[in-house]
């Protein structure tokens, strides 16, 4: 493989590489306070909804497969740009389309061009990084920025107008800046090893520990994702919060997340066992969330056990792929992830009918069973695994 070039030839590249993905999780974590004013307008209920989290999750592992099959060779830069145009149709679908089918339909435009999005930046900023671990970490970060913006936009726009177009169009003039900036940026050099070892990325991994974590991320990645997505209509729902201060609290789940991952990587720092770290934070997660579930009405208690959850949470990603990643099998990290994402595609939609059918405190108890299978799973894993 060629000597990657200096950090400071990409700059500009890397730049609009993270601003992408600061508008991945704009869109992501504005969903949660758009969905039931997106239910009001299409004329569906608060939990049918959610299905517009299961298309866009089938949108998304599409995309992202494609590239690690089909197009793993090509310009990463024009294949973040093919994502962006994607996401801004998508985008400005689910804002303005007049009825439920055309909303579902945008829904999966806009997967499409996540899973693009995601799969060629982690891609560019591995060939393109002197520091890939780092590389990738400050990439992940800006992700996390866009989370915490994303409810706040939303939730002062919805306070202001109502208008779930105005939120989503906002978040398409963000991204075509994105697209601006790429398009005058430097195209990363091609890396030709990719094409040479893109067949065993995607094999089935052999290796046992893969399938378990990859249970544990399928489980993780609904948590995580439907507890953001449903938190500000459990707070809307059990408390007297405004449309703004719900999104508030769930602008501040994302940001406790956020710290979580910053602790994890000073954990790591100090080449601690990821295994120790993942029953912790489980545990804790699971801990917050039955707490959140017990003080339902008490908008300050749900605030500080929401961060709770969202601090104890952001650990579990990093730790997980750690575990997979040790018997250092490229192709078995890769389905371990692919398999984590899948959980995205029926549990959040799940917890929005149990919220809807059964009330919040059920709703939010939902995440806690998962954390409480997570912790299972990780206990026994630990309990079987070979002492080093």
């Amino acid at each position: 493989m060629a000597e990657c070039p200096p950090d400071s030839e990409y700059r500009l590249l890397h730049a609009a590489a993270m601003a992408a993905l600061f508008c991945v999780g704009l869109y992501a974590a504005a969903f949660g306070p758009v969905l039931p004013f997106l239910a009001d307008d299409a004329g569906v209920s608060l939990d049918t909804s959610g299905l517009l989290l299961t298309v866009f999750f089938i949108g998304s592992i599409a995309a992202s497969a494609t590239i690690a099959l089909w197009l793993h060779g090509r310009d990463t830069r024009a294949l973040t740009i093919g994502g962006l145009a994607l996401t801004i149709a998508g985008s400005l679908g689910v804002g303005f389309a007049p009825d439920w089918p055309l909303v579902l339909c945008s829904g999966i435009v806009l997967g499409l061009g996540d899973g693009l999005i995601v799969a060629a930046l982690h891609i560019l900023m591995s060939a393109t990084s002197k520091d890939v671990a780092g590389a990738i970490n400050r990439l992940n970060l800006f992700f996390a920025f866009g989370a915490v913006a994303g409810p706040l936009w939303a939730g002062a726009i919805l306070t202001a107008t109502e208008s779930r177009g105005i939120v989503f169009a906002g978040i398409a003039a963000v991204m075509a800046l994105s697209i601006a900036l790429l398009m005058i940026a430097a195209a990363p050099l091609r890396d030709p090893a990719a094409d040479e070892d893109s067949e065993e990325e995607f094999a089935l991994p052999g290796n046992p520990t893969a399938w378990v974590m990859g249970a544990v991320l399928f489980l993780y990645v609904g948590a995580e994702f439907g507890l953001g997505s449903w938190v500000s209509s459990y707070v809307r729902e059990s408390t007297d919060a405004t449309v703004f201060g719900a999104a508030l609290l769930t602008a501040g789940y994302w940001a406790a997340l956020v710290a979580g991952r910053v602790a994890s990587g000073m954990y790591f720092a100090r080449r601690s066992d990821a295994t120790t770290l993942l029953i912790v934070s489980v545990g804790g997660a699971g801990i917050a969330s039955a707490l959140l579930a017990a003080f339902t009405g008490d908008i300050v208690l749900s605030a500080f056990a929401a961060f709770g959850a969202g601090l104890f949470l952001g650990p579990v990603w990093p730790a997980t792929v750690a575990i997979a990643s040790e018997a250092g099998e490229a192709h078995a990290t890769a389905a371990t992830v692919t398999m984590g994402n899948s959980g995205g595609i029926a549990i959040p939609w799940l917890q929005g009918l149990v919220l809807v059918g059964a009330g919040p405190r059920e709703g939010v108890m939902v995440t806690a069973a998962l954390c409480a299978l997570m912790l299972a799973v990780a206990v026994a894993f630990r309990a079987r695994r070979p002492a080093h």
